[in-house]
């Protein structure tokens, strides 16, 4: 039985949640490591850090917990499609297009309530992965204003905002220090 990932600031340093929830692995590359959306329970701390779903006893469940784990994992693989190749230049796939289309289709139709201002807020959990697949087809119609780029140790996705547009590392305190721990005993042995 799990107990759930412990979610913290950490896990949130790539400045859109669209792919935060997509760095929801322990690494990408350079090959895929431990699952952290390793229960349903996992999945639904997750969303409630990211403040998709509202604090307290719990969201309004859906009917069942595995599938929209299930469903929340599947998303997150056609988020990885869409991200690289939105980082590598090529075309987006369409299969994973479509993926997060019916993923944004299926939440906006009956688990989410936009408001007049455009706000969504999600009533249940298939809501608030409905949330994430808009907010991921926000960075596929818009590439431009929001370079994307992805970490060289663990693959882990992110808006490189630098002033030079030249950021290697999703964080320096994690990554950029290994890497640069790294470079430091291969000059220094």
């Amino acid at each position: 039985m799990s107990t759930g990932t412990v979610w913290s600031d950490d896990h949130f340093i790539a400045g859109d949640v669209a792919l935060d929830f997509a760095n929801t692995v322990y690494r990408r590359t350079p090959e895929l490591g431990a699952d952290l959306l390793d229960s349903p329970e996992s999945l639904f701390s997750w969303l409630r850090w990211a403040a998709l779903l509202p604090a307290g006893d719990g969201p309004a469940l859906d009917d069942d917990p595995e599938s929209v784990l299930d469903e929340g994992r599947t998303m997150r693989q056609h988020m990885w499609a869409v991200f690289s190749s939105l980082e590598s230049g090529s075309d987006v796939p369409t299969s994973a297009l479509a993926g997060l289309l019916g993923v944004a289709y299926c939440g906006v139709r009956d688990a989410v309530t936009v408001g007049a201002d455009g706000s969504i807020a999600p009533h249940m959990v298939r809501g608030a992965l409905s949330v994430l697949a808009l907010r991921s087809l926000r960075l596929v119609l818009s590439p431009g204003s929001r370079p994307l780029r992805s970490c060289g140790r663990c693959g882990w996705f992110f808006v490189d905002s630098s002033r030079g547009r030249r950021r290697r590392w999703c964080s320096m305190k994690t990554c950029g220090n290994q890497a640069k721990a790294a470079r430091y005993r291969s000059t220094h042995s």
